[in-house]
């Protein structure tokens, strides 16, 4: 998401907005669109294409039986909500440097001027962990500025760790999953009471807990 053009992955990253077919194309986060009921029938045309006997080089192959599969005709990814309101999108969430309360005050000041799309999105926004917003918004900084995808899930993974440390992954869950309420009591509830240090204690690395990534030529030995 941190390498997403304009505000997409910052708008994504913060609302938890759930794309479509349409939108996944137009992020660039897809390059082709299968209708279900050729799933099967794709499976088997690539297992046709690349099953050689051999140790398989086939990647031109493989990109041909998915073009011979796209089929964007039944949808038109100019037409999806990212790219709808993707003006907006970018005039709220693109400046990554930015801080989640700058984002707040501009969707406010977009919907005093008659945008639904930013009330809408202040709305999402007021119901999300003041601490789950600061520390994806950092994520989203470091992210682009990492050297690799490694690195990325490396970040991701003491981030992951973190929050399960903490009290408000639980209290979603137990807002949204268990008593079903849909009223999460946040700690701290306030993006003013999240502190600079707080995010920070994110990131930190974990030691012997770090995530150990196995280079990709050893695992193809295994």
């Amino acid at each position: 998401l941190s390498r997403m053009k304009g505000g997409l992955g910052n708008y994504i990253a913060l609302t938890g907005h759930r794309l479509k077919a349409d939108d996944v194309l137009y992020a660039g986060l897809a390059t082709h669109y299968v209708p279900s009921e050729k799933l099967e029938a794709l499976k088997a045309a690539l297992i046709a294409a690349t099953d050689t006997g051999d140790d398989w080089k086939g990647g031109d192959c493989v990109a041909a039986t998915l073009m011979s599969f796209h089929d964007e005709s039944s949808l038109s990814k100019n037409d999806s909500f990212l790219a709808k309101n993707r003006a907006e999108i970018d005039q709220a969430f693109g400046d990554k440097g930015q801080k989640v309360e700058d984002i707040l005050t501009t969707l406010g000041t977009m919907a005093a001027s008659g945008s639904k799309f930013a009330a809408a999105t202040l709305d999402t926004l007021s119901k999300m962990s003041p601490t789950s917003l600061k520390v994806t918004q950092e994520g989203i900084r470091r992210g682009s500025e990492l050297p690799s995808i490694g690195e990325a899930l490396r970040m991701e993974y003491r981030m992951s760790q973190a929050f399960m440390k903490g009290h408000d992954f639980y209290e979603g869950i137990r807002a949204v999953l268990v008593d079903k309420d849909q009223n999460p009591k946040w700690k701290p509830d306030t993006l003013d009471e999240v502190t600079d240090e707080m995010v920070t204690s994110y990131f930190n690395n974990l030691g012997e807990h770090e995530l150990q990534l196995i280079p990709a030529k050893k695992m193809s030995k295994m």
